[in-house]
Parts: C-alpha cells; structure tokens; sequence
C-alpha cells in the first residue's frame, strides 16, 4: 500500500468500527453498577443519549462545511485558538487511549499471564498498534471485517455455554425496577454517557475517511443503537450470571461469567473466546484514539501524521504504565475523576459551545447576504 494515497472507509466499515469501539473496554470492567439489576437497563437508555450525541456530532461537520471536528475549530476561531483547543483534544486522546490500554494490561495480567509484567504486554501492543497506525485506518477496517463472523461466532458461543451450563438465573436480575428511575439515571449520568457512548467524539476527528458523507448519521446512529442492545444484552446477562453483589465486585465480570462454565468437565477454561473479543474491541478503540490524537498533531504542525507514529506509540506505553499504581486506583480515576472532568467538558461542552457557534456564525451569515 502506497502511504501517501488517500485513504476512505466504506459505510460498513464504519459502522463495524463504531460498533466494536463501543464494545471495547466496557465489556471489560463493566458498567452501570449503580443500577444494580437494572444496570441493563441503563445502558440501553444511555444509547439513545449516544444517537443525540451523533446528531450534534454530524451537524458540526454539516454547519461547518468541514470533513473532521480539527478542521471546525479552524473555521470558527482563529488559527492560534484553535490550535490550542486541538492540542487539548490531542492530550485528551492519547491519555485516554493510554487508560484503555491500562485496562488490557490488567486483564492479561490477571487472567493469562500473571507473572509476566505489564510493561512488556504493553510495549508488544503498541508496536502493533504502531504498525497499523503506519498502513491506515483502511487496512485496520478491512482486517476487522475480516475478523467480525469470529468474533459474533464466538460471542453466541458464550451465551450458549452458559445456557447449556445452567448458569443463567433470571431470579438474579429480579426485581426489575425495584428501586424506581433515580439508580437508573445515577448510572446514566455520568458514566454511561460519558463511557462508552461519549467516546464516539473520536469519530468526529476521523471523518476525513468518508468519501460520502450522505448517510453518516443514519449509519452512526445506527451503530450506536445496535452496540447499545448488544452491551445491554451482555450487561443482562452477566448480572444473570453471577448476580449483583458478586457483579459489583468483580474486576472483569464478563471473564467472571464465562469461568463458571463446566460442561460434563470437558467444556472448561473458555476464557480464551472472552478475551478475544476484548482484544480485538481493546485494539479498535487504542488504534483510534492515538489516530485522532496523531491526526490533532498533523493539524497543528501540517505535518503528515505517520512521522509522529513512534514518539506518539513511546509515550502512549510509558503513560499506561505510570497512570495509575494499580488497578483499583486505575479504575477510582475513571470513575469519579475522568468523567466529571475530563470527559463531559470534552465530549459534550466544547462540541456544543461548537455547534451554537457554527450556528450563529451560519445565522449571521445569512442576515447579512440578505441585507446585502
């Protein structure tokens, strides 16, 4: 593949894309536990804040004419403002690709390899990350199609699994909407907005890569419904699994779901399909989010993105190392730090200070051509 080329993702990729980022880490550490048996129920309701989201999202690039959210800012303010809201997205990406990528190291280290250090799974993902942030977000989509019949396959094989086990027990989720609506928003907001539904800002910087934008909130929308039931589903039936309390406590819960699985002492150990699946979801969102933050670099200096590939994949595996001292502080950060501030001024207070900026310069635009 020749680098210098242009690169497009089709629709399908891109809605392949969305649906596997969304996925990502979450059905690692879990979420919505504030819910308790209603958890499922909150990230269902928590996808329809993600549509909206998109809405506003895919009418910045409509008002501002413009293919990515680094390309808006420069069309609103002016070039040394917006280049130093770009820089913040940028340390915002890579830090948050760093967290996701904490979360991976954390889960091979408890559930594969427990005496193999965190920083040598790091420096191997990364370099693999690296090698795909080279050939382009087109060779990326392209290899995940290729890996998508493997991944639903082994996503059913889960669930029949524990079917077949016995392990689902509907008591375990019952009563359902026991406490009425205020634990259910209290994991909506802001959790479920902010993570994983917020994170789809990263798609605002990275729609260079539709040649036709027609259809790109039809599809994004979309997207983000289908990976809402999909979470829903799994958030459903993990807390059938093991039930609320052993839920809460679990630092992997889905893994924890899978491990009770033991079929006439021959069907055991499948955490192997588990752990696929959240490599490959893992790998999605981190190749992403260093992309857009590569991507706010090349804004910023003009300079094709590829020649900050290594310091970028150097600072991303030193700063997953160092974020957090283990896994339970990891893990307090991004529950009561990151979404209160980092993640709602990013995801949702600049994108919309945007919008009604775009809006009002559009406005105003069009008052004076018609006094003109």
């Amino acid at each position: 593949m020749k680098v210098n080329q242009p690169e497009y993702i089709s629709y399908t990729q891109l809605f392949i894309l969305i649906h596997f980022f969304e996925i990502g880490s979450t059905v690692v550490v879990g979420v919505g536990d504030e819910a308790k048996q209603d958890a499922w129920i909150a990230v269902l309701l928590a996808s329809f804040i993600g549509v909206g989201l998109m809405f506003v999202y895919v009418k910045i690039l409509t008002l501002s004419s413009q293919s990515s959210l680094y390309h808006a800012f420069s069309s609103l303010m002016g070039t040394k403002i917006s280049n130093c809201v770009i820089f913040i997205y940028m340390l915002y990406f890579i830090y948050i690709a760093a967290r996701v990528l904490r979360d991976f190291t954390e889960l091979v280290n408890t559930a594969i390899y427990p005496h193999t250090p965190i920083e040598f799974v790091a420096i191997l993902f990364v370099i693999t990350v690296m090698y795909y942030l080279y050939h382009g977000l087109e060779v990326s989509a392209r290899s995940l199609f290729v890996f998508m019949p493997y991944i639903a396959s082994f996503l059913f094989l889960i669930v029949v699994f524990l079917w077949m086990n016995g392990s689902i027990d509907m008591n375990k989720i019952r009563p359902i909407f026991f406490n009425g609506p205020k634990p259910i928003l209290a994991a909506v907001y802001p959790e479920l907005m902010t993570f994983p539904y917020g994170e789809t800002v990263v798609f605002l910087c990275l729609m260079s890569y539709i040649q036709q934008k027609g259809k790109l909130l039809i599809v994004n929308a979309a997207a983000v419904i289908v990976s809402g039931i999909v979470l829903s589903f799994f958030t459903f039936i993990k807390l059938a699994v093991l039930g609320v309390n052993h839920s809460s406590k679990a630092s992997f819960p889905l893994l924890s779901a899978i491990r009770t699985i033991s079929i006439a002492h021959f069907l055991e150990r499948l955490d192997a399909l588990g752990v696929f699946v959240m490599l490959i979801g893992i790998f999605i969102k981190v190749l992403l989010f260093t992309l857009a933050a590569l991507k706010g670099m090349e804004a910023i200096s003009s300079i094709p993105y590829r020649f900050f590939i290594l310091p970028f994949g150097g600072i991303l595996s030193v700063l997953s190392m160092i974020i957090a001292d283990n896994y339970a502080e990891h893990l307090q950060e991004g529950l009561q730090f990151v979404p209160y501030y980092v993640h709602l001024p990013l995801q949702y207070g600049i994108p919309v200070l945007l919008l009604i900026g775009l809006w009002t310069k559009q406005k105003l635009g069009g008052k004076r051509s018609e006094a003109g």
